[in-house]
């Protein structure tokens, strides 16, 4: 055989190796994101299908969690007049007696001051304690769900902001969710 020819051989075995090798690649983290995916959203109460997430919880900056609980958004939440406020966003499980999620409670006024909106809407200001930072948080009864969205800390945002960021939501494709719920370091057995 001919040295062209060889080297003609070897370069398309090398064409070919690769090929095979690009569709291992790309089958391996295919099967790894949907391992990941199951185990990072197996402890959440309702099925991936029923999960919603902010429209403006996108980009840089944004972070979730999701357990047993529900699930929480950090991201930053855009006003009208142009400012980034952090926000936390939250769609939980809500308790049989009050109706917002789990640790929530109106019944001290001297800490909370809540607002009955209607609508299933429940604004509620917590004021400055030992413990805790002043916050504004808005509830959203949604059947088996609570939607919530709280501000942390003095950036003041009108309550029609908070009422579009529980309003305005989608339910999230895997890839979304992956890219949310993924934090940077995240490890499993199969990783």
């Amino acid at each position: 055989m001919s040295r062209r020819k060889l080297v003609l051989v070897a370069v398309l075995l090398l064409v070919i190796a690769g090929i095979g090798y690009a569709g291992l690649r790309t089958a391996y983290h295919q099967a790894k994101d949907r391992r990941d995916l199951a185990d990072l959203t197996r402890s959440a109460p309702w099925p991936r299908d029923q999960l919603l997430l902010p429209d403006g919880a996108t980009g840089p900056g944004v972070v979730g969690w999701l357990e047993r609980g529900g699930l929480d958004v950090a991201y930053p939440l855009r006003t009208a007049d142009g400012r980034a406020v952090p926000v936390l966003w939250r769609l939980r499980v809500p308790q049989p007696t009050s109706g917002l999620p789990d640790g929530v409670d109106c019944g001290s006024p001297r800490l909370r001051t809540c607002t009955d909106l209607g609508g299933g809407s429940t604004l509620i200001v917590t004021h400055e304690t030992d413990n805790s930072d002043p916050s504004v948080a808005l509830y959203r009864a949604d059947g088996a769900r609570v939607r919530a969205i709280e501000v942390q800390g003095p950036d003041p945002v009108g309550v029609d902001e908070l009422t579009a960021a529980l309003t305005h939501v989608h339910r999230p494709g895997d890839a979304e969710l992956l890219d949310l719920l993924r934090h940077d370091g995240y490890h499993t057995d199969w990783s």
